[in-house]
């Protein structure tokens, strides 16, 4: 659609004569703010996305910016804030949004926000250096019920985000309460990985996504996942349910766009958006970072973060992190 759009504008203006210039791309740029620091789940997706439009010929250039701090709060301050002056920008954000603004840590939420796709859902992982003496998740529970508080456990969100969510999950089906867990919080993936390679913390919570390179590189063991069915790619990764753990969860990504985005340019963006999640471009970082599919375009993902907040509040009550 936007490509046909593209090209009746293009021929009205400068006649039939240019027509061959309606093969170019209907989005010359594209900037998307990335609510974290390099190297994350968040900070992979935007530039996946990016890398697949591209390719796809849907967007001819691209740029990122990363806008740490607050948990994303800066990120989501920033965006709603300057929502008017925003041209040909989005923003990327999963997860920790919802639980942020549950949290009163911000006081913006995604009905501040235009929502237009879900892109991937990503199941949490518990990692360790290839050197660890814990093998499975069973050797981790095991050293905690022996000596409460000597493990440091980190991740690459603030206290009470999502990383920190997956593991008190984790850690509460084991019988051990979550507030006695050492949690230190990172911002972002990168700088978590480093925390975990350094030995400054014993093991991981992350994304696996965030996680596959340094496994396939050997330098960490990825210990399980909180995904439902193993992944016949990743085959080496066990499922936390494969070993006795009933904890399935995962974080979504998706796009958002300014709160003053019109309807016909929201339907635009969609449209692109599930031209290119057909595209083998986008199919082949699926498969790089390990991710399940979770397209939802427009009312759909809408709905799916309504459902979720409900979900999330219930869980957070639970664990003690929200009243």
């Amino acid at each position: 659609m936007l490509r046909l759009i593209f090209a009746l504008l293009v021929i009205s203006a400068v006649g039939i004569g240019e027509v061959a210039l309606a093969e170019n791309p209907a989005q010359e740029r594209l900037h998307i703010v990335i609510p974290a620091g390099p190297g994350g789940g968040l900070d992979a997706t935007a530039r996946a996305i990016g890398r697949a439009l591209v390719s796809n010929e849907q967007v001819v250039r691209m740029s990122y910016e990363n806008r740490t701090g607050g948990g994303g709060g800066k990120a989501m301050a920033y965006f709603v804030e300057s929502a008017d002056s925003l041209t040909d920008t989005l923003l990327v954000n999963s997860t920790p949004l919802l639980i942020r603004s549950l949290q009163g840590l911000f006081p913006h939420s995604y009905k501040d926000l235009t929502p237009l796709a879900g892109l991937i859902a990503d199941p949490g992982i518990i990692a360790v250096r290839a050197d660890s003496p814990f093998k499975t998740w069973a050797d981790v529970v095991s050293a905690m019920q022996k000596k409460p508080g000597k493990l440091f456990f980190g991740g690459g969100s603030v206290k009470g985000s999502l990383d920190h969510i997956i593991l008190s999950l984790l850690v509460e089906n084991a019988g051990i309460a979550p507030r006695s867990v050492r949690y230190l919080p990172y911002d972002g993936g990168g700088k978590a990985m480093l925390a975990l390679l350094s030995g400054e913390v014993d093991i991981m919570v992350s994304g696996l996504g965030e996680t596959l390179s340094q496994q396939k590189a050997g330098s960490i063991r990825l210990l399980g996942m909180t995904a439902e069915n193993a992944n016949p790619n990743f085959s080496d990764v066990p499922t936390f349910k494969s070993q006795g753990v009933d904890v399935v969860f995962y974080n979504w990504r998706g796009l958002f766009a300014p709160i003053s985005t019109t309807a016909q340019k929201r339907a635009l963006w969609i449209d692109v958006i599930a031209d290119t999640m057909g595209s083998a471009a986008w199919q082949q970082q699926m498969l790089r970072y390990g991710w399940q599919p979770l397209f939802l375009p427009g009312p759909e993902v809408s709905q799916y973060l309504a459902d979720q907040e409900t979900e999330l509040q219930n869980v957070l009550m639970q664990l003690g992190l929200v009243r």
